[in-house]
């Protein structure tokens, strides 16, 4: 029996998971249940559970120092995180340090599944009989006999899989799918260049030879019919070649980890991939869909359609290279950018939407492929520009906006009342009155109070000196720096930095976020864990 543990602060996700799989049936008993990291620790290092499901964030430890903790004891437990939407980005981080998977809030039954099926095929393969008879059960009752007619020659294992459409249900994939592998079998038998069978309702395809070149002109060959034979997008994973059939069941599994870019065929002109490089060329980082985002909601405050069009097809462009074959992924960074506009919005006092994160993450993971997330997102970033040109209709409000926008992005500047009226087309003394009527504070203090903002980033996350912070964000005089941030946190910028930095030690980057969102003075997070958590089942 295998035996598991899990832990997470909030009792009612460890029922849910409780009910959510048949455990008995799994062959896994659950022996224990803890709501504290340090806790969940000591029942690792005493009942060496063999596997172990960690919510990313604790009190006490975190899922990330439980997995190092473990690692350095060689305490070789199989870890699955689950995480909060606002802790993704953390918990992705935490598979460097070895977890077998991370799962988002609502935890998702066959998500589950996957991830638990995963660990127990580890488990096996550190036992030599288990891993012989797994092994034993993927080769099945493959006739090899084409393949040893010209065993010297090698072999390049193959993924295939057809890329199905919204609303077909089970059946009829069944039997595009079984269409997709009476093709296969008929031309390769014909030709005599390889086999095609079955495993875990996976089409693998053993090509013989091993000369890439050769390979790739055959698949995609097979790409050009299969895809007449089906009428659906058909997508291939091309593995590496080998040299033995023992290596072949191996090698086919490391094509199946590719698998997830079948959620991306749609955006590839030929969805034939290797093992290795980049499957989306150009430049792609965090950095540069940051950008993007602001350049978006730039566009929707300018109502400029065309504008806000282009932008939401460069930001899936972004999300297909960043997302590296994992829907999730793709639909987080999508959900992300709904999160910054809506704070955005709230910042500016704009007019947002107020969206519900966990009905659009639900929609986003119901999408069967990338094309239609997009248009998901797209009819999302739309609704914000016509509530934006709805609202615009009164005149007052759409000059506020207009002026909230350019102080901030022009804040590090030497700005100026004259040089914000004549921006919005107004007079000086005019604009002065209009300004502190349609935000409560006069213009200085407006503008002191959005650079304070940007610059308590740069004190908690960089090592600029204090004069050289003060002059990224538009303070021409230190001492004027020091007097507003006093005036506001009733602290030095030093000890501000010096307070935060001691005082929070490995929640360092999660209080910088903290900081700057009370700052902006948005509502509570949409993303937070009661919003998008996981209710009981």
């Amino acid at each position: 029996m295998i035996r598991m543990i899990l832990a997470d602060d909030e009792a009612v996700i460890t029922r849910g998971i409780r009910k959510l799989l048949d455990w008995g049936r799994l062959g896994i008993e659950i022996i224990g249940e803890y709501e504290d990291g340090r806790k969940a620790l000591e029942a690792i290092v005493k009942e060496r559970p063999d596997i172990a499901l960690l919510d990313i964030s604790m009190p006490g430890l975190s899922g990330v120092e439980i997995l190092k903790e473990c690692r350095a004891m060689e305490n070789r437990v199989s870890v699955i995180f689950i995480s909060g939407f606002q802790d993704f980005e953390y918990a992705k981080a935490a598979l460097e340090y070895g977890a077998v998977a991370y799962l988002l809030k609502p935890v998702i039954r066959e998500e589950l599944l996957r991830a638990v099926e995963k660990s127990i095929r580890i488990l096996r393969g550190e036992d030599g009989a288990g891993k012989e008879q797994e092994e034993e059960g993927r080769q099945g009752a493959v006739d090899y006999g084409v393949l040893m007619e010209d065993e010297g020659s090698g072999y390049t294992p193959v993924y295939a899989d057809v890329m199905y459409r919204s609303g077909e249900n089970e059946q009829m994939r069944r039997l595009i799918s079984f269409s997709l592998t009476g093709f296969l079998e008929e031309y390769l038998n014909e030709t005599g260049k390889g086999i095609v069978f079955q495993k875990e309702e996976k089409t693998a395809v053993i090509l013989k030879g091993t000369r890439q070149e050769e390979i790739r002109a055959v698949v995609e060959e097979l790409w050009a019919e299969s895809g007449k034979a089906t009428g659906h997008v058909t997508f291939f994973v091309i593995g590496d070649a080998i040299h033995s059939m023992q290596e072949i069941p191996d090698m086919f599994y490391r094509c199946l980890e590719r698998g997830g870019y079948l959620f991306f065929a749609d955006q590839m002109p030929m969805p034939v991939i290797g093992l290795h490089g980049s499957v989306f060329a150009g430049r792609g980082d965090s950095a540069l869909l940051g950008e993007t985002r602001q350049k978006l909601f730039e566009a929707i405050v300018a109502q400029n359609g065309e504008a806000v069009k282009e932008l939401g097809e460069r930001y899936g462009k972004l999300v297909c290279r960043l997302a590296e074959g994992k829907k999730e992924d793709a639909c987080f960074y999508y959900c992300t950018a709904v999160r910054f506009l809506e704070e955005k919005c709230m910042a500016m006092d704009l007019p947002g939407r107020n969206p519900e994160m966990k009905d659009l993450l639900e929609r986003g993971r119901r999408c069967v492929g990338f094309g239609e997330m997009a248009a998901l997102f797209a009819g999302e970033f739309g609704q914000y520009l016509e509530g934006m040109k709805s609202a615009a209709a009164t005149r007052d409000k759409s000059d506020i906006w207009k002026a909230r926008e350019y102080i901030e992005t022009h804040y590090m500047e030497n700005l100026s009342l004259h040089v914000l009226a004549e921006e919005i087309h107004m007079n000086s003394y005019y604009f002065s009155a209009f300004f502190k009527k349609n935000t409560g504070e006069n213009f200085k203090d407006y503008v002191n109070r959005v650079r304070i903002e940007h610059a308590v980033p740069l004190l908690i996350s960089t090592d600029m000196k204090t004069y050289e912070i003060a002059e990224s964000v538009g303070f021409g005089d230190i001492r004027v720096f020091n007097s507003v941030f006093q005036k506001i946190y009733r602290e030095t910028p030093g000890n501000y930095r010096k307070r935060v930095r001691e005082g929070k030690g490995d929640n360092f980057k999660q209080e910088s976020r903290k900081t700057e969102k009370e700052n902006i003075g948005s509502r509570e997070n949409i993303g937070s864990r009661e919003n998008i958590g996981s209710k009981e089942t």
